[in-house]
């Protein structure tokens, strides 16, 4: 994958698979009212794709599980959408 543009470098690098880690080390501490899980969505393009744009891309959602002031687990899955699955995106009749 190319990095090349701006929106895939940094603290925005794709990630290339979907993941699952346990067992987190907190720095600092957390506010005991942030208990639940949290989720965050964002761009993030199959491996394999560069974008041509910054929002061509399959989307991403993270997840992370924090209770009692530790996290328990965080993840991150791609949408299933079918691009994933190798559809286009835009036909002849515009966006599917």
């Amino acid at each position: 994958m190319s990095t090349a543009q701006p929106y895939l470098t940094g603290h925005i690098t794709p990630d290339t698979d979907d993941d699952a880690v346990t067992g987190l080390t907190v720095d600092g501490t957390l506010p005991t009212e942030h208990t639940g899980r949290h989720l965050r969505n964002r761009h993030n393009p199959n491996p394999g794709v560069t974008p041509t744009h910054w929002f061509k891309r399959s989307g991403m959602v993270l997840v992370i599980r924090l209770r009692e002031v530790r996290g328990e687990w965080y993840c991150y899955r791609w949408v299933r959408s079918p691009a994933l699955v190798g559809a286009p995106y835009m036909t002849e009749r515009g966006p599917d």
